[in-house]
This record gives structure tokens, sequence and C-alpha cells, in this order.
């Protein structure tokens, strides 16, 4: 293992974590993320309708920085 596959693994184990940490943290605390759920909700209406969109080809970037903001809000608590 060289040492960029050693480092995306580690990443990869760190993102991991994140990831159920900001899922409890929008279940528990909906008010803090009002951009990811609508984009959430929006993608999975499309989804249900056999609509496949992309976050970086559907959103503009001011919708995606808040996507961004906000969990890196909540993760510096």
């Amino acid at each position: 293992m060289n040492k960029e596959e050693a480092l995306r693994k580690i990443v990869s184990i760190v993102c991991e974590d994140f990831v159920e940490t900001l899922i409890t943290g929008i279940e528990e605390n909906e008010k803090a993320f009002p951009y990811t759920i609508a984009v959430a909700n929006f993608i999975s209406e499309l989804k249900g309708k056999n609509i496949i969109v992309n976050l970086y080809g559907t959103f503009e970037d001011t919708i995606i920085d808040m996507l961004y903001r906000e969990t890196s809000n909540y993760l510096a608590r």
C-alpha cells in the first residue's frame, strides 16, 4: 500500500464517522439543516418520479455552499 492509498483509507474511515454524526445531527436538529433537508427532499421526490439528478449539476454554488456551511457549523460545535 503506497502513501496515497493509506491516506485515502484513513480519510474514508474518518469521513464515515462524520456521516453517522451528521445523520444523527440532522435527525435531532432539523432546524439547523434547512438547506440540506430541502435538497434531500427535492432529490428524493425527483427520484421517486424516475428523474435522476446530480447535486452539482442541479444546484447552484450558493446552495451547495449552504450545505457545506450547515454541516461544518454542526461539526464545529
